[in-house]
């Protein structure tokens, strides 16, 4: 099945970056360039107010109530011939313009009032004139005058384009840097996941290594500790599927030398024998397929059929080596699974007739609705720091004898599921495992 490919990670920070670093750079240019046009207009109208102050100053009244100039500016501006630097004072026949306009004229857009009014005109020379028009009023002069200033707008357009491209070169190289730390940062922040992909290379090649050992940052540290457990939890099925295999291999022990042995044996119904073990093979098989030990104390399972039965089974391995007795009331019920209890004594009963000289005992109580099953072998018994140790998985204490180290820890593991304990200790001239399990009520014929 074939996967539609994404963008990596690094390529999406760094499209997004760039997109951003350039989107930035443009916004901030125009910004720039905009601030330093409206600068370069204050400095142009700054200029035009003290313009229109200076020939307000030049303008007098007349004995008639008219007005006229005292004298014409000297700024050399409005003497050089279109110079873009333009007034005009009045209208009609009685206006006064400067020498820059020459034989030109001054045409304003709109009609001025007593307060400044700023536009944007058309110079002589196709020039864009930047225009404040006012009405002067004057003591002695009967009507208020207008006064035209004007001044060229081209360098003010000029300087801002300069402005602009050099802000955008200085924008470009600064995006480039910004762009560069972007491909480092980029490089160092996703470092993290790198070493997340060598260690995860490590554990697929079997190197038994853990995130935990390491320091990650904030971000990564829960992923981190989630790839963790996710390792614990596989280690912790394959665990479990190996011991389910084991214990398996270990529950089908039993039958088969029961087999083996009648196989052997001369005369019998060896028919039955084999229907009877093929189904517990059989039921083993199915509970351990349908999940391990799972505890079911609604069952009620008698203690003696079930010593019984193992007796026997076990007396045909042992042949006359070693003699099962058992003491066990019949009233005795244990509150669980018959498979259960097959398998707890089973394993009991197959570790006593292993290491006993010549006699097992198998003898049930009934304490406080608890019930103890004891196995007693007069064999050569164990020492006290071994008793911990044949506890746990696969541990035998001697190799010569035939096994897999499994029987006690099984034992122990389906008496903890019932809430029982499984207890050893030795006895003068022997050895004894003490089972305490739940009890249930006498089952009536």
């Amino acid at each position: 099945m074939s996967t539609r490919r994404v963008l990596s990670l690094r390529w999406r920070l760094w499209l997004a970056g760039a997109l951003g670093v350039a989107i930035s750079a443009v916004i901030a240019g125009g910004l720039l360039g905009a601030m330093f046009e409206r600068s370069g207009q204050r400095a142009l109208d700054s200029r035009l107010d003290d313009d229109f102050a200076t020939l307000a100053g030049l303008i007098e009244a007349r004995a008639d109530g008219g007005w006229q100039l005292r004298r014409p500016p000297a700024d050399e501006r409005w003497a050089r011939v279109f110079s873009g630097w333009y007034w005009r004072i009045g209208d009609g026949a009685d206006a006064v313009r400067s020498r820059s306009l020459w034989d030109d004229e001054l045409v304003a857009d709109g009609v001025p009032g007593t307060a400044a009014v700023w536009s944007i005109v058309e110079g002589p020379r196709g020039q864009q004139l930047r225009m404040r028009a006012q009405l002067l009023r004057l003591p002695g002069v009967a009507d208020p005058i207008p006064v035209h200033v004007a001044g060229d707008r081209g360098d003010v357009i000029a300087e801002t384009r300069g402005f602009r491209q050099a802000a955008m070169l200085a924008f470009a190289g600064a995006a480039a840097a910004l762009l560069a730390l972007l491909a480092w940062q980029i490089e160092w922040g996703l470092r993290p996941l790198r070493r997340m992909r060598r260690i995860l290379q490590r554990v697929r090649n079997g190197d038994d290594v853990r995130f935990g050992a390491e320091r990650w940052p904030a971000e990564a540290a829960p992923l981190a500790e989630q790839i963790d457990d996710l390792l614990d939890e596989h280690a912790r099925r394959v665990a479990r599927a190996r011991h389910a295999a084991e214990d398996l291999a270990h529950a089908l022990k039993t039958p088969l030398a029961v087999l083996s042995a009648e196989a052997q044996r001369p005369g019998g119904d060896i028919a039955d024998v084999v229907s009877t073990q093929v189904q517990r093979m059989r039921g083993e098989v199915e509970r351990r397929l349908g999940g391990g030990f799972a505890a079911d104390a609604r069952q009620r399972t008698p203690i003696a059929p079930v010593a019984e039965a193992l007796c026997g089974l076990f007396a045909q391995t042992a042949g006359d080596r070693v003699s099962l007795r058992r003491e066990v009331a019949p009233d005795l019920v244990f509150a669980g699974a018959r498979e259960d209890l097959e398998e707890m004594l089973g394993n009991l009963v197959d570790n006593a007739v292993k290491w006993a000289h010549a006699q097992v005992r198998i003898h049930a109580t009934s304490v406080d609705w608890r019930v103890r099953i004891a196995v007693d072998d007069d064999g050569p018994g164990m020492q006290a720091d071994a008793m911990a140790q044949v506890l746990q998985r696969g541990v035998r204490l001697d190799s010569r004898m035939p096994g897999h180290g499994l029987g006690l820890s099984i034992v122990d593991s389906v008496a903890a599921s019932y809430d029982g304990t499984l207890v050893l200790e030795n006895l003068p001239g022997g050895f004894r495992a003490l089972l305490d399990l739940p009890a249930g009520a006498p089952i009536s014929a």
